[in-house]
This record gives C-alpha cells, structure tokens and sequence, in this order.
C-alpha cells in the first residue's frame, strides 16, 4: 500500500460531518442501528467510487493509451484538488461570518432518520470526491490482479475507520453512550467548521502538488 493511498483513506474517514451526524443520530434518538446503516453507506460510498476509477482505468491502461500516458491520471488528481480547494475557501468564508456557522439544516433531521434513510444519507456525503482521487492513485502503482482489489479495500477499510469505531464503541459501552456524546456533540458543534477548513486545505494541496508532479512525469 502507497503512502499516498494511506494519506488519502486517512483523508477520508476524518469526516466531522459524519461524525456529527452520528452523534446526533445516537443522541436524539437512541437508535444505533440508524448510525451503523449510516457508516455502512458511507463505506460503500467510498468503495464503489475508488472500485470504478480502478475499472475505467484499468481499461485505459489494457488499451495501450493508460501505457503510453499518465497525464490524465495527474489531470485527475489536480482537478479533484481544485474542487476541495473551493470546498475548502467556501468553509473558510462561511466560518469567518456570522450567518452560516451553525450546523447544516438537514442535520435537524438526522435524529429522526429510518435505518433506510441514514444509509442513503452515508451514501451521498462528500467523501467521493476523494475516493475517485485514491482509484486514481491504485492506477498509478500498476497492481494487477488481486492486488489492486486488495489495496480497494485497504482504502475502504482505513476510510471507515473514524466512521465505524466511534459506533461500535458507543454500542457495546451504552452506559457511557449519554455522557460521550454530550462531549462530542460540544465538540463538534464548535469547532466542526475548523475542522473542515483544514482537512480540506491540507488535502487540496496535496492532490495539486501529486496532480502536477504527474503531470510533468508524464
């Protein structure tokens, strides 16, 4: 497994919008299985996205043109850093006024989710973005075989992690759940913002960076 894979699942499972959105789901309504359906969606989220990049490269490379050229990988990479850099200005703009620094509106109604719900809900958070970037990224390393499903689900298994082990915790330990997600919801609701704007920044350069050095390798 690349370093960069590593960076990237790291990237990923470091989501204070999941988190969030975990802690609410527990704490408003006791139901932990709408958590666990939650980061269910979220690892298959993350798994098909990173999967398809690896197919479609995959049959670039067999064709002879992923052979020839490695540009379009670098061009990827740097796209998707551009795109987290706009995530990343807009929440730095929003975090220095005083209108948009509360939670998002939809998570008023995570607390009230069905399981087939908060699963749609892990589907469709914004870690895809870089789930295309970490396929882009198995690409690159030329695996073949086994190999590259084996570094698929490395990736989906470090990019689950903050996701899956703050609800395991908090399943078999329910007689804390009460007062661990009263900590965490304060946390959270204070600084989730910060948070943001610097994993978005931190990975935003580094996919520029990896996208150009490709780029002029190429």
């Amino acid at each position: 497994m690349s370093i960069n894979l590593l960076i990237l699942g790291i990237a990923t499972t470091i989501s204070p919008l999941f988190v969030i959105a975990a802690v609410l789901m527990m704490s408003e309504s006791e139901k932990v299985r709408t958590s666990w359906a939650a980061a269910f969606g979220w690892a298959v989220s993350i798994g098909v996205c990173c999967a398809a990049m690896v197919v479609l490269g995959g049959a670039l490379h067999d064709s002879g043109a992923g052979h020839r050229k490695h540009w379009w990988l670098g061009a990827i990479d740097l796209a998707i850093g551009l795109v987290v850099a706009y995530f990343a200005l807009r929440e730095f703009r929003r975090s220095r006024s005083n209108v948009d620094r509360d939670l998002p509106k939809w998570m008023d109604r995570v607390g009230t989710m069905s399981v087939i719900t908060a699963f749609g809900l892990g589907l469709f958070l914004p870690a895809n973005v870089l789930s295309y970037a970490a396929g882009s990224e198995i690409v690159q390393q030329h695996l073949h075989g086994a190999e590259k499903w084996v570094a698929v689900g490395l990736y989906v298994l470090i990019g689950s992690l903050l996701e899956v082990m703050p609800v395991l915790y908090l399943t078999v330990r329910p007689k804390s759940r009460e007062r661990l997600l009263g900590t965490w919801h304060r946390w959270l609701d204070s600084h989730w913002q910060q948070v943001l704007v610097g994993l978005f920044s931190a990975v935003s350069a580094f996919l520029i960076v990896k996208g150009i050095v490709a780029i002029l390798r190429a």
